[in-house]
């Protein structure tokens, strides 16, 4: 009888599985017809295991050649995490302290940078400028062709001012190029030559490289770009080749890796478990940082780290103008992971990654699933109400725990959420006999809420066991 009890169990199990698989394939197909996506790989793994995987479309369209496990792409600012990986490995190994000033080894940047730490570069607390914003790419090209060489590029950082000072505030930013400047003034090797001694080498990442347009790289997937006619010197409407960039820039440390699906999970499963990094090295990567005032930031180093569903997770995404965007979803402590990577710019997003994760982790489901149900406390809804609406002038009250970090949202986020009308109480769940802990606080309680206002959203609020808001969640949109 037990063992026909297994046999059962194993049946069902392979068959949600099944169905979960037919779901996630219909998604990517779903995704890439719509946003006219020529080729996509996508991987999904937990406890280092694949669980589902698919290779859809082409990978170069004029060789009409298919994607396959070993199509290497481009990911962009997802290459961020490696040179965050290097940086702490060589900390580990005494090379550099993270509270070292960057101008210990860049000396001859301006005074201005005299408070910039290797910490807040990895962080993005740094207060540098993100190089690639400067120009409009809409009007001009300007900056990624005439500039040729790392130094120019380290000059155009100097030339720009500050954002901030150093530690009081988080932009995202070109910082981990700096980094990889850092790692060669260090090492004496290049950028590549060191991450493939050390880490591409030792965990046998055989697919994965620092990309440059001239290198020979088997199985490179071409990029691919949607032209608007109304963009700037745009020479065809629709579908074309990517936008072209100086050379150096292809393997800059923020942009500069090209690899497979099945490296990726290689290489963040060897963060997950230690097998890289130390423990305090993980926890930089998979932890919130913190400003200079203690107030807790999304950014690790190399990840963006924060509650979903009241679940710890980290994502990081990229997106080249050469014809390239990817993302990633991880929850460390349970190795689970969904990768993208597609050859078009803005072919992959955050809600897809979360949508595919749903299938396979249901704590992640998105809100906008869920229905009404009655509201028992609406007096506690009100005040959440109101603290929506409040949300910019950042205030503390008896609701709300010190230890809410405001500095999770930027300026243009708190203004959505504070034009919220009303709210639609989507139930509650009580998380306070499974140690879920945020912030240094304890959660007992997830309540969830669509914001009604111009633009619909949804949000999941964590309270302590005072009802006091310790979080929100990044609200998602249908």
């Amino acid at each position: 009888m037990k063992k026909n009890i297994l046999i059962f169990l194993f049946i069902l199990l392979q068959s949600a599985l099944a169905n979960s698989q037919d779901e996630a394939h219909r998604i990517i197909k779903e995704r890439m017809e719509s946003k006219n996506i020529p080729g996509l790989a996508f991987l999904i793994a937990r406890d280092g295991k694949i669980i589902d995987e698919g290779y859809f479309g082409k990978a170069n369209l004029e060789m009409d050649v298919d994607v396959s496990k070993r199509s290497v792409f481009a990911i962009a600012s997802m290459s961020k995490t490696y040179t965050a990986a290097a940086i702490l490995l060589m900390a580990e190994k005494g090379q550099l302290r993270l509270d070292d000033p960057v101008k210990k080894y860049i000396p001859e940047a301006p005074d201005s940078w005299n408070p910039i730490t290797i910490k807040q570069l990895l962080t993005h607390s740094s207060g540098l400028v993100d190089d690639w914003s400067l120009y409009d790419w809409d009007t001009s090209n300007e900056l990624f062709l005439k500039t040729q060489t790392d130094n120019d590029f380290l000059k155009v950082h100097f030339e720009n001012e500050l954002k901030f000072e150093p530690g009081t505030d988080v932009s995202y930013a070109s910082g981990h190029f700096v980094l990889g400047i850092v790692i060669e003034r260090i090492t004496g090797e290049s950028y590549g030559d060191y991450l493939e001694k050390h880490i591409f080498r030792p965990l046998s990442l055989n697919e994965t490289f620092v990309d440059h347009p001239y290198k020979m790289i088997p199985h490179r997937v071409s990029g691919y770009f949607d032209y608007d006619p109304d963009r700037m010197n745009s020479p065809m409407t629709g579908l074309g080749n990517g936008i072209l960039i100086a050379p150096v820039a292809y393997g800059r440390g923020d942009v500069g890796i090209r690899t497979t699906v099945n490296d990726l999970l290689k290489f963040y499963d060897a963060l997950f478990t230690g097998a890289l990094l130390n423990e305090s090295s993980k926890q930089l990567m998979f932890d919130p940082a913190t400003l200079d005032n203690g107030n807790f930031i999304s950014t690790g180093a190399g990840w963006m780290n924060w509650p979903l569903g009241g679940i710890a997770i980290s994502e990081h995404s990229g997106g080249f103008r050469t014809g390239f965007s990817s993302q990633a979803l991880v929850v460390p402590k349970d190795r689970f992971a969904v990768i993208i990577l597609t050859n078009l710019f803005g072919g992959a997003s955050f809600p897809l990654a979360q949508e595919l994760a749903t299938l396979y982790y249901p704590e992640l489901e998105q809100l906008s699933k869920k229905s009404p149900v009655e509201d028992t406390n609406t007096a506690l809804t009100q005040n959440h109400l109101d603290f929506f609406q409040d949300i910019g002038i950042d205030v503390r009250n008896e609701g709300v725990h010190e230890n809410f970090p405001f500095s999770y949202y930027s300026k243009s986020l708190k203004k959505s959420i504070s034009r919220t009308a009303s709210i639609t109480y989507l139930g509650e769940k009580s998380v306070r006999n499974e140690n879920v802990n945020f912030f240094n606080v304890g959660i007992h309680t997830l309540r969830y809420y669509r914001l009604n206002s111009e633009k619909t959203l949804y949000t999941t609020v964590y309270l302590d066991g005072k009802d006091r808001l310790v979080f929100m969640d990044y609200p998602e949109t249908k």
